[in-house]
Order: C-alpha cells, then structure tokens, then sequence
C-alpha cells in the first residue's frame, strides 16, 4: 500500500490522497480490502452479510431505498448499470424489483462471489476501457466514487451510458462530519502518535473524500442535474470493535447527525 499524503486543494477544496495509484495498483489494493484479515478485520466482517442468506439489515434498506428513488425517478425498474458492483448484493435486490441488470468491478474476487452467491454476472474491468451495447436507465455508485482513480471521469462516463432522463445514485462518507472532525483534532494535538488512528479513518481503499459542495460541484460539473443530496447514518454493526470503541463512536456519530454533520451523504441526479 505504501506511503501516501492526505491533501485538500486550494481552490475546489476536494481531500484526496496523494499519491494517486495505477489502476493496476488500484486492484491489487480493492482484493487486499477482502483478503488481509489483520489489517482490515472491520471491512471482511461488513461484508460478511453480502450472501444469498443476508440479513435484513440498515444497510440492505438504505439500498433498497436508493432503488425506490430512481424507480420513482425513471418511471420505474428498467436497465441499471451498477459500477462499483461489489460482492453483486445491490444487483441482486434490483432484480427482485424487475431490473435488468449490468455490473462492473475491478476486483475479480468479488465477482466470483456475486456469480455464486446470486447467480449475477459482473463484468471485471475499468468502467473507463469497457463498452456497453445500449445506454441505461439508471446507474448506481454506491460507497464508490471514494475508491476511483478520477471520480469526475467517472462520473462523466456514467453521464454517458445513461439515457436522457436517466438518473444516477451515489453514496459516500462525508467528510465534513463530527467524527472526522475529532480524529483530525486530535491527530493534529498528538503528531506522529496518531498514524494508526489515522490508517483507520483514511483507509487505502479510499482515495477521495467529498463533503457537500465538493460532491455537489462535481457531479454538476459532469453534466447532472441534482434532485436530492442528503445526509444519513453509517450502520457500526457490521464492524468488529470492542464495545468500548463502539460505544463511543454510536455517540459521536449520534451527536453528529443531531447537528447536521452526519457521516454519510447519498445523491440523486438526472442527465437532461
């Protein structure tokens, strides 16, 4: 994984790690996400639930509810691309609501996974080489846009492979939320010290990380026009950790939605 910087430009303020990976690179550390069991216990077990025999739990709805809205969106169930498609669950919901569904990731691990666990067929590629036949009628990037390379080229090709009047749904953490704010504190007070606390909250996997105007002003910069953004909660438990850190976390996490710096942001957009 390597040395890296956390940065904030001057000018747009968007945080992104520094140096950027290949996305060769980008791979090999997406499949560490899933494999290294002693440095990412907390990401293994928050993906354990993403089984045919799953759990019906916050992070289900909240995916359940992203589909409702482009549904309402779009007129309802049609082509949906997901990138980002992950161990293939989302896909596997929005075919039970009468999707038709495409996906595409760049970790063939977890596309294995999806084929056995849900019987769906993930393409293993970048999103930026691969063609698709026809356009879509809505496209998902759930917990995505963090991961890649170059999220405005991103976003730029889904605007792309949607139809007009298509939608698209993001979900990301939000940096301006009070448990970011804290651990920045703190690290700041303690230097050095603070590096492991660091490696926990700027994981390797993530690369860029928005607040509210920084998402807003690039997915407008990519052509969408934005129905809603809204903050939400993050679901601790699916992660491993003792009760005297979720205790503590369920706290700050509870006392940042109270005054509107909650840890999570989800978006709706169309292409015009």
């Amino acid at each position: 994984m390597g040395w890296r910087r956390i940065l904030r430009c001057a000018s747009c303020r968007l945080v992104r790690a520094d140096p950027l990976p290949s996305l060769a690179e980008k791979a090999v550390i997406e499949t560490q996400g899933y494999t290294d069991e002693t440095a990412f216990p907390e990401v293994r077990d928050f993906f354990a639930n993403c089984h045919r025999n799953f759990t019906e739990d916050p992070v289900i709805r909240e995916m359940r509810r992203h589909l409702e809205l482009l549904e309402t969106t779009t007129g309802g169930p049609g082509r949906l691309l997901d990138i980002g498609a992950g161990t293939g669950i989302l896909m596997h919901l929005a075919r039970e609501r009468g999707w038709r569904i495409e996906g595409i990731d760049i970790c063939s691990l977890t596309a294995e996974k999806a084929a056995r666990e849900f019987g769906v067929e993930i393409v293993v590629a970048p999103i930026e080489e691969h063609g698709f036949a026809e356009r879509f009628d809505a496209v998902t990037m759930l917990d995505v846009l963090e991961h890649v390379v170059d999220p405005l080229a991103t976003l730029r090709r889904a605007y792309d492979l949607l139809r007009p009047g298509g939608a698209l749904a993001i979900a990301v953490p939000n940096q301006r939320c009070l448990l970011t704010s804290l651990v920045g504190m703190w690290a700041r007070m303690l230097g050095p010290a603070a590096n492991g606390l660091l490696f926990r909250l700027y994981v390797p996997q993530h690369l860029h990380y928005f607040t509210p105007p920084t998402l807003r002003r690039m997915v407008e910069t990519a052509k969408f026009r934005i129905v809603e953004l809204r903050q939400g909660a993050v679901y601790l438990g699916r992660y491993r950790m003792s009760l005297g850190m979720r205790i503590p976390l369920e706290m700050v996490l509870a006392a940042g939605a109270a005054i509107g710096m909650n840890a999570r942001l989800a978006l709706l957009a169309v292409k015009e």
